[in-house]
Formats: structure tokens, sequence, C-alpha cells
């Protein structure tokens, strides 16, 4: 089940709010708890096994960290966890369970946080299960600390205007991913899957893949986070706007928040950050950057991706320095454009034959092809659209969209988007969420 599906939409969410609000507080984290076991039951029996296995694993094993805190006993845990995920992760004959790499990192981090005394250990088994079961965030994120869930479980503090602002997020999240992300999923099959690429064709493809990638997974966020909001559950935002960014740096500080900030508090603060030597700290860089590459994909290719943004990290850090940021604006946006989308070609093709002559045709054919011209034309409102929504509101606009009349305008715009998405989806064109595959 996923949160573009008609299923979802129109069944599982309005029964799973109908029970949450109307039974007693005490009682919302069992429905909770009932419905995530449900939302990923749909995904398959086997995956659900694993899942509590995980989870069950990992709970029990938090009473020997809290009696011991022994570093050996830490390292155990942390190797278990890890070769379960790299049995089902990289080994093609299995099937790669949904979710596995999320939901094995949020238990990494309470087993971490719980023996650096940074949180208390969970002893209720139905606070802990529904925690990392949440069928809000299980299947793609964000990654969130236990102990922040927890705070949240314990309270479900929320009012009208949450559920309000809450479902309009969501709203807002599923309108981008079926009408916007799928149709430039589209767009990005048909360009690659052209033969005899043009430098334009090359262009237009890691432009069209970069906005549907960003716009699938910031859609999904929209919805978890929405979701959250319905119930009372506060997640951190998992994007703030990437594309804007005027350096790699400030880049992936913007791009996938939950999983840049889990491998600085887990893996490059603990191997010493940047407080040590210039040698140390380069090789800490490029550990967590062949980590993060690994993280999204069995192929080869991934590696090379988060090497190519360890290093990138590295010029920036001791090569330009400041001298970046004494460029004009326009320039250090185009310098950062410029390096993900190339990055892209990492990230977008496995095959290193395929991405070695993607490569030799975005440099050397330059010809303007009709391949280019028919995808561009038709295509170019849903580009146009894609751009946008990649920046930041203005504030004016902001206050223009509180205004009354605004509201009730939205409201009907809102409505008009929603029938139009549920028409794509009864057509055929649900698409699942590219994050899933990581």
């Amino acid at each position: 089940m996923a949160f573009n599906s008609l299923l979802f939409i129109f069944f599982f969410l309005p029964i799973f709010l109908l029970l949450f609000y109307v039974v007693p507080k005490k009682c919302k984290i069992y429905v909770l708890l009932l419905f995530s076991i449900i939302f990923y039951y749909f995904s398959g029996l086997f995956n659900l096994i694993i899942l509590l296995a995980v989870t069950l694993f990992n709970y029990l094993y938090s009473f020997v960290i809290n009696k011991y805190r022994n570093k050996f006993v830490l390292i155990i845990n942390l190797l278990i966890n890890l070769v379960v995920l790299g049995l089902f992760k990289y080994n093609t004959n299995l099937v790669l369970p949904l979710g596995i790499s999320f939901y094995t990192f949020n238990n990494i981090s309470y087993i971490v946080d719980l023996y650096n005394k940074k949180c208390s250990i969970i002893k209720n088994i139905f606070y802990y299960f529904t925690s990392s079961m949440l069928f809000t965030h299980v299947t793609m994120g964000p990654i969130s600390k236990y102990s922040d869930l927890y705070e949240n479980l314990k309270d479900f503090d929320y009012k009208d205007e949450d559920i309000y602002s809450g479902f309009r997020r969501f709203l807002s999240g599923l309108i981008k991913k079926v009408l916007v992300a799928d149709n430039l999923g589209l767009l990005v099959s048909n360009l690659g899957a052209i033969s005899d690429k043009s430098s334009l064709v090359c262009l237009l493809y890691l432009v069209s893949f970069a906005l549907q990638l960003y716009i699938d997974f910031a859609s999904y966020s929209d919805m978890a986070i929405g979701l959250g909001k319905m119930i009372g559950l506060k997640y951190k935002e998992n994007f703030d706007y990437p594309y804007i960014a005027k350096s790699i740096t400030d880049y992936w500080r913007r791009w996938h928040i939950s999983l840049s900030t889990f491998f600085r508090d887990y893996v490059y603060i603990p191997l010493g950050g940047n407080r040590v030597g210039v040698f140390r700290h380069i090789i800490n860089l490029l550990i967590v950057w062949c980590l993060t590459g690994i993280w999204h994909g069995r192929t080869i290719n991934f590696m090379l991706w988060g090497l190519y943004y360890g290093i990138i990290l590295i010029i920036e850090k001791y090569v330009l320095k400041d001298k970046l940021s004494k460029l004009p604006n326009f320039l250090q946006h185009i310098y950062t454009v410029v390096i993900f989308l190339f990055g892209y070609i990492f990230f977008s093709i496995s095959d290193f034959n395929e991405m070695g002559h993607f490569i030799r045709s975005l440099f050397t054919n330059h010809y303007l092809d009709s391949n280019f011209v028919f995808y561009l034309k038709e295509n170019i409102l849903l580009l146009v659209v894609g751009i946008i929504l990649c920046f930041k509101l203005p504030d004016k606009m902001k206050k223009l969209l509180d205004n009354k009349y605004v509201s009730i305008l939205s409201v009907i715009c809102y409505i008009g988007l929603f029938i139009l998405v549920i028409s794509y989806i009864l057509g055929g064109s649900f698409s699942p969420f590219l994050y899933t595959n990581f």
C-alpha cells in the first residue's frame, strides 16, 4: 500500500482517522500500532515479518545496552543490524524488504543514543513497536530519533488547525507526486530510451531526472509530515529547497536532511568529524560519502556517486574555501546546479558502458535534433511547474494566500486538483515513490 494509492486514500486513511479521533487518548497508541501493522502487511507478509523481527531484536537488545553500556555490546548490535540490512540490500537473489534502510537506521539511532545516555530506555513494548512501525514514515522516512517520537506518542498533542494544515500538506504532496513527479518520470523514461542522444537531449534528461527525484521524494515527505501533523506527530523537515543552494556544502544541508543528519551524528562525528588533522578529516569525509553511496544502492555507480560528492566537498573545504562565497549569487547557483546535474549521471545510470556513452554524448553531440524539440515542446509546462516547485514562495505571496478570499479560492483549486489526481490514478498512471528502491 502506498500513500498515492486509492486503497490508502479512500479506505485506509479515512477509517484510521475516524477510529483514531473517536477512541480515548490512552487507546490511540494501539489504534496507531494496529493500522501500522495493517499498512505494512500490504507490502507482503515476509516484509512484515522482517520488520517485526528487526524491531523485536532491538527492543530486547535495548535492555542489554541499558544495563551494561559496553562498547563491545554496542558493536555487536550494530553489526547484527548492518549484516541483516546488507544481506537483503546487497544480495541480488533476495527481494529488498520495503523500507528496511529507513527502519534499520531508526533502530540504530535509538540504540546508539541509549548507549550514549542521550535518551531514556523505552520499556513499553507498544510504544517501541509503534515508534519503529509508524506507517507515516516506515517505508521512506524521515529517519527520526526515538526520543522525539516517544514524547509525541505519549501526548498526541494536536489541534483542529493541525488537522486542517496537516491534511492540506498531505494533499499538496499527493498532487505534486501524481501530477508532476509521475509525469516527469514518463519524460525521463522516454528520453532515456533514445539510443543516439544529442547534448541537448542529455541535458534535458538530467534536468528532468533532477526535478523528478526531488519532487517525488519531497512530495512523499510532505505527505508523511502532513499525516504526522494530523495525529500530533511532529516530524522535522526533510528538504529545504536544495536546488537553490549556493554550494554543494549548502546543497547537502538542504537535501534529505534526516539522512545527512544521521550520517553526521552516527558516523562523521564519532570518527572525529572536523576536530582532527587535515588528512584524517579528508578520510572521514570520504568514508561518510562512500557509505552514503552504498546506502543508496547495491550497484557500484552509487558508491561512485557518493565518492564524487565526497571529493567535491573536500575541494570546497580545502581548495575553494571562501572563494566561492565571493562570487555573485547567480554564479554560485550555476556552479551548484552544474555539479549536482552531472552527479545525477552516476545516480541514474548503473551500466558503465551506458554511462560512458552518455557522458561522451553530453560533451560531443552538439546539434539540435528533433527529439529534443519534440519532448521540450510537449513538456514545457510540466518542466516550468517542476522548476517553480523548487523555489520558496516569497513572503508577500504567503501573506496574500492568508487572505480569506484567496483561501477560499485555494480550497476550490485543491478540490479540482484532487479530482484530477484521482482521474490520473484511475487511468492507470499509479507510480511507486522512487526512494522505495533505497
